[in-house]
């Protein structure tokens, strides 16, 4: 860029600065909760779900996202910059909150979040969305009671150990008072001297494509995730011990959950039905 230019780019408002010369613009990834193709809701039950098409009624819903990239039309992949607002988003990672603690969801907080906010390249061609569900590793094991925000959500830490839950979904069945899917990291060892490790680092990576987040949200469809299941199952104590998962190689139901993902329940990758996560 030439003298000139240079000078002539100072002068012009940030708008046209950033058409003209190149520069950054706030981009919004919206999220949206359903069952088919209605609102997911604290006050709603929603019929025919799951292979016994049984109801449900939402209790909790929450996910950490990290590392939001958008793909441009030529494949170039352009990491957000997250907007550091002191409570949903801090570094790379963000905190979505579906509940309002209205109705069923009567142990949630008022607080929603249902969308991203940052700055990428400003340009017109971006063609999908790519993010983790998820804690980096070396971020899952602090302390959920004094981690700033949004490492702080009341509900989504197990423990030093366990960790925190990346994405924490509760319903509520005619033959369950809660439904669980808890994902996380399994398998995990260590202390808070020592440093822990996991058998399992459960990081999912969603990859959407015919995304453009001026035009485009994210469904997150909770009929499709539980579309292989059986949510009016009830435990038998001895090789299902809770109803849903909470991130067990070993619980019979973790496995169609975490297809939905994009996981098998040994942490490897799979290719992930579009169902659970699309774009609208």
């Amino acid at each position: 860029m030439n003298a000139v230019l240079k000078s002539a780019c100072w002068l012009l408002p940030s708008m046209l600065l950033m058409q003209a010369c190149g520069g950054d613009s706030t981009r919004t990834i919206r999220f949206s909760p359903q069952v088919r193709e209605q609102p997911l809701s604290c006050s709603t039950s929603y019929p025919d779900i799951g292979t016994s098409r049984g109801t449900i009624q939402l209790l909790d819903f929450k996910m950490y996202l990290r590392d939001i990239t958008l793909v441009r039309s030529n494949g170039e992949r352009v990491a957000m910059k997250l907007e550091q607002d002191g409570t949903w988003q801090r570094d790379s990672i963000a905190l979505l909150d579906f509940e309002d603690g209205t109705g069923t969801c009567d142990t949630g907080s008022p607080q929603v979040r249902r969308e991203v906010v940052g700055t990428v390249a400003d340009h017109d061609d971006y063609t999908g969305l790519e993010f983790k569900v998820g804690l980096p590793p070396e971020m899952n094991h602090l302390d959920g009671a004094t981690a700033p925000a949004p490492l702080n959500a009341p509900g989504m830490w197990w423990s030093w150990q366990g960790g925190y839950k990346f994405l924490r979904l509760d319903v509520r069945t005619e033959a369950n008072e809660s439904y669980f899917f808890h994902l996380g990291a399994a398998g995990c060892k260590g202390s808070v001297g020592e440093g822990f490790t996991c058998a399992s680092d459960n990081q999912a990576q969603v990859t959407l494509s015919g995304f453009n987040p001026d035009k485009n949200e994210v469904v997150l469809d909770v009929a499709g995730l539980y579309s292989e299941l059986d949510v009016e199952h009830v435990p038998d104590g001895t090789s299902d011990t809770l109803a849903g998962c909470m991130s067990s190689a070993a619980d019979p139901e973790c496995a169609a959950l975490f297809k939905q993902v994009g996981l098998s329940v040994n942490g490897s990758a799979l290719e992930r039905p579009e169902t659970f996560f699309r774009v609208r």
